[in-house]
């Protein structure tokens, strides 16, 4: 009888190429090092529920699939009409994290619902929320961003909290979809890309659900902030023809709870009564590890300080929305 193979942790002890984060930059970070070192073992650890994914068709292209499981799917139509899932790679492209150290010619691991929670520079490993070690040898930070709130909105109870959504990730495409299908209203707060995409998603099912999609934001036309008038002035219009009600000059000053809707009093005294909201405020950058692992974060922009080579220690690099170059 042959001796029983003792089990492999389930979380390797040792990664040579350590990802904090699971969004597009970790993943093409990822593809890179095998790209330059075809027997790299990469170890992606995210706090998400879900293989590394593309952001954009959740507040884009999969709000017009016909497909009634798109929620399930998470397949939409490209450009050029192909078909294709918002997952970067299916899962059969990624090795266990189990196997990671031992699995030939290495490969990618993603090791999910986990996130990191301290960081030892000095000593080159990093701690999980179940207090689970990971030692590395180079290191990427790619936490991104969290979405901002309205001050206004977290001052406002719990009722107003949980008719509120913070759009980030593929959870909270569901619930907003499975939203546009219950209520009779939805709010959006904020007037950049993201709330003018999602916006002009429920706009176009507005008429076919019987639902009101009204947009508020304090600039003069969508996306006042990084488009010149005149192009802001049209998308307005694009907006607004796709069944938007779009308040511009719309500064909020209370948000309560009333007779079973969300109450929005903007500081012109204007008044709107609303089922749900969706804050699209824009992102802070997610500095989370700064203060255990001793790296600088910019007092102004708020990311993390790092060189023209996005380096912030020897062994450690930042990119994407929390990095801030110096």
């Amino acid at each position: 009888m042959s001796p029983v193979e003792p089990a492999l942790p389930e979380v390797p002890e040792h990664a040579p190429y350590l990802l904090i984060g699971g969004g597009t930059a970790s993943f093409a970070a990822a593809r890179s090092i095998r790209a330059r070192d075809p027997g790299a073992r990469v170890l992606i650890v995210t706090d998400e529920a879900d293989l590394p994914y593309m952001r954009p068709p959740l507040s884009k292209e999969l709000w017009f699939s016909d497909d009634p499981s798109v929620t399930e799917t998470l397949r939409f139509k490209q450009w050029n009409g192909k078909e294709r899932s918002i997952y970067f790679q299916p899962p059969s492209f990624y090795v266990s994290p189990r196997e990671l150290q031992t699995v030939e010619n290495g490969g990618v691991a993603v090791l999910m619902d986990r996130k990191v929670t301290h960081m030892d520079v000095r000593g080159s490993k990093v701690k999980l929320s179940d207090g689970t070690e990971i030692s590395y040898d180079k290191c990427l930070i790619a936490t991104g961003g969290v979405p901002r709130n309205l001050q206004v909105i977290e001052r406002a109870g719990e009722e107003v909290k949980k008719r509120t959504t913070l759009f980030r990730k593929i959870e909270d495409f569901r619930a907003l979809e499975k939203v546009s299908r219950e209520l009779k209203s939805i709010t959006i707060i904020g007037g950049g890309f993201l709330g003018s995409e999602l916006a002009c998603a429920l706009g176009r099912r507005s008429a076919d659900l019987g639902l009101e999609v009204v947009q508020m934001f304090p600039e003069k036309g969508n996306m006042g902030k990084v488009l010149p008038e005149y192009l802001s002035n049209w998308t307005t219009e694009k907006v607004k023809k796709e069944g938007v009600t779009v308040l511009t000059d719309a500064v909020v000053k209370n948000v309560s709870y009333k007779d079973g809707k969300v109450q929005i009093r903007m500081k012109d005294g204007r008044v709107v009564k609303t089922d749900h909201v969706v804050a699209a405020v824009g992102l802070e950058p997610n500095v989370e590890l700064a203060r255990s692992a001793g790296l600088e974060v910019d007092s102004d922009f708020g990311g993390y300080r790092v060189n023209a080579e996005l380096q912030a220690r020897a062994n450690i690099w930042v990119v994407g929305d929390s990095s801030l170059s110096s």
